[in-house]
């Protein structure tokens, strides 16, 4: 997996390619905890380029989804792969993580 970062305030973009497994999993937390702590209010997690997302990239994804929720703060998937997004719609996650175009302010 590579990762790369757009900042713009306190709305950060993170760009995802390749396979995120188990470590690279560990990296996109570790990426995503960065930001939160940087007092991002929004992040963007950009999986155009990804072509899997095992269970524990979910698991980091929905995390800080609910605790950022819970803060008044959002995180949102955006531009899943065509892998990604049938990934996330069959473990029922889709709906409530991967961002609508038009809701972004």
């Amino acid at each position: 997996m590579a990762l790369r970062q757009n900042i713009s305030g306190d709305c950060y973009e993170l760009l995802v390619s390749g396979r995120v497994d188990g470590a690279a999993a560990n990296e996109l937390e570790e990426k995503v905890l960065s930001a939160v702590k940087a007092g991002a209010k929004e992040i963007y997690v950009n999986f155009s380029e990804a072509d899997f997302i095992c269970s524990a990239g979910i698991r980091v994804v929905m995390q800080y989804w609910r605790q950022l929720k819970g803060q008044g703060k959002r995180l949102m998937v955006t531009r899943p792969s065509a892998a990604v997004d049938e990934i996330l719609r069959v473990t029922g996650f889709r709906d409530a993580i991967v961002e609508n175009p038009a809701s972004r302010a």
